[in-house]
């Protein structure tokens, strides 16, 4: 199996690095030079290969000088010095995860659960999505009075809505971009958390200098903004919301029933111009081998046996993509080859130019694994839902085929998502583009859909995916299910066969309850 950090291997007994590496050890610092060693110099070595003849003469020489050398008993601990000290830095992202590696998580319930403080901190300490939020916003407002649309509050202000609201981040960023926009909003922020609603209010009171409705109600059930006749509750009078805003994304994109909550929302939103952030958002998924977490969830089963069917957010480390592409490059794909050798065991002057040495770091390059997108949600303005819905609109189901170059074992499928908070300004967890979209993001780790027994495919299979969101008006749950196939035409001819099947795995006793 590849793993994702290559490993590193010591020798002993073997002749100096290239470049004279150990030879130019500063014996009294005990640390390696940090100049690194040149890649043609790698390449060289490895091309200059010696014959078998040629091997045994410098075995023999090697043992007869043997008595004459000094050993430098210290030349693996400066290697590991200097190893250390050349490290590359590590991202914010890895920092950030540093002990949650390859550890399970049950996801969040914040529809049925009210959040601890705690969980709402963590959260917040993600400034790469609030400043995407806080972007997504003021475009938004930047563009509707630039495009001069007609406005649902009071005294020509943009109504808009933070529903879902927790201790408050979109609510700041909402009232910043108004400011730097110079757009005047009229804002509600809509919280059923007691325990984050009074933190709303110490806000509002504190901060906001009280220009923020706070309204403590499950967004499902919120009538919308109103004014009032005399200050009677029952003579509200309610009015659309231009904008609404909410952070109800999870590991999967609606794992965390972000559908459901805003069906209650989107009837709210002006009809003709009203606008959600986010506006979409997609699932992708990806089949992966782990066999590190499949090994815990056996374990696990023991005293649970709901385990194996239990979606996981998990940190992924010790794990390897299973469908994957090539790098191609100019020289190749996925991998530079080494250069020609020619009848003397030497590099050819037609190969020496082959490949220069910066290159050659596609040597190093891991695949690019396949992502394929399961399904999405659009939000936008929508009409009331009927009062006997039983939620089928919500219902998903997906099959994806996955192309499996090199034997494999497959432990269960990895989960991400993407979404678009307004055009042009968009967030991920997909490892195809999320250094792209959302750099340093470390909200949300991808989630693992695992399987009870590991499916093997041999080189040359097809892996198709079987998915399904489930709902039946009361709780959300999925289920999955893997197929091996022979895609090897040395094999089977026409379609080919099938090679196993995995169980169908089913997170309906850990499933999201809706009321």
């Amino acid at each position: 199996m590849r793993q994702v950090t290559p490993p590193c291997i010591l020798l002993t007994g073997a002749d100096p690095l290239p470049g004279g590496v150990l030879a130019n050890t500063n014996a009294d610092s005990g640390v390696l030079p940090s100049d690194p060693v040149s890649m043609d110099d790698v390449l060289s070595t490895f091309a200059a290969a010696p014959t078998p003849a040629e091997a045994q003469a410098n075995e023999a020489r090697r043992i007869s000088s043997k008595a004459s050398r000094v050993k430098d008993t210290l030349a693996h601990l400066r290697y590991l010095r200097w190893f250390q000290a050349n490290q590359p830095p590590k991202t914010k992202y890895e920092t950030h995860s540093l002990g949650y590696e390859d550890y399970l998580q049950t996801p969040l319930h914040p529809l049925a659960d009210n959040l601890e403080s705690i969980t709402y901190e963590i959260f917040e300490q993600d400034p790469v999505k609030y400043d995407l939020y806080e972007r997504a916003i003021r475009k938004a407002l930047t563009e509707w009075h630039e495009q001069g649309k007609p406005t649902s509050g009071q005294n020509k202000r943009v109504v808009v809505a933070v529903v879902g609201a927790g201790r408050g981040p979109l609510v700041s960023r909402a009232l910043k971009a108004s400011t730097d926009s110079g757009v005047p909003i009229e804002l509600w922020a809509v919280e059923k958390n007691p325990n984050a609603f009074v933190i709303l209010q110490r806000h509002n009171s504190q901060t906001w200098s009280n220009e923020v409705h706070l309204v403590k109600a499950d967004m499902r059930s919120w009538k919308g903004p109103a004014t009032y006749a005399g200050n009677d509750p029952s003579q509200a009078c309610h009015y659309h919301i231009d904008i609404a805003i909410s952070e109800l994304l999870g590991s999967f994109g609606d794992n965390e029933l972000s559908p459901e909550c805003l069906d209650g929302i989107l009837p709210l939103l002006n009809r003709e111009h009203g606008i959600s952030i986010p506006q979409s958002y997609s699932t992708w998924l990806t089949p992966i081998a782990a066999p590190k977490l499949h090994g815990e969830i056996y374990v696990r089963a023991v005293s649970d046996s709901s385990a194996p069917n239990t979606p996981y957010v998990v940190m992924l480390h010790s794990f390897d993509y299973i469908s994957t592409k090539s790098h191609v490059s100019a020289y190749g794909p996925e991998f530079v080859s080494l250069p020609a050798l020619d009848k003397d065991r030497r590099p050819s002057s037609e190969s020496a130019g082959a490949a220069p040495a910066e290159d050659a770091m596609h040597l190093a390059k891991p695949p690019i694994p396949t992502v394929h997108r399961a399904w999405s949600f659009h939000h936008g303005p929508s009409a009331p839902l009927p009062t006997d819905s039983i939620n089928s609109h919500n219902m998903r189901h997906v099959r994806l085929s996955f192309e499996v170059r090199h034997r494999a074992a497959c432990h269960g499928l990895a989960g991400y998502f993407e979404a678009v908070l307004y055009p042009g300004i968009e967030l991920s967890t997909n490892p195809l583009n999320m250094d792209h979209k959302s750099p340093d993001m470390m909200s949300w780790y991808p989630i693992f859909f695992p399987l009870k027994k590991p499916l093997y495919t041999p080189d040359h299979s097809l892996l198709n995916v079987t998915f399904f969101r489930m709902t039946d008006n009361r709780k959300v749950w999925y289920e999955w299910m893997v197929e091996a196939w022979s895609n090897n035409p040395v094999v089977a001819s026409g379609p080919g066969f099938r090679l196993g099947v995995s169980e169908l795995g089913s997170s309906k006793d850990r499933s999201c309850m809706m009321r």
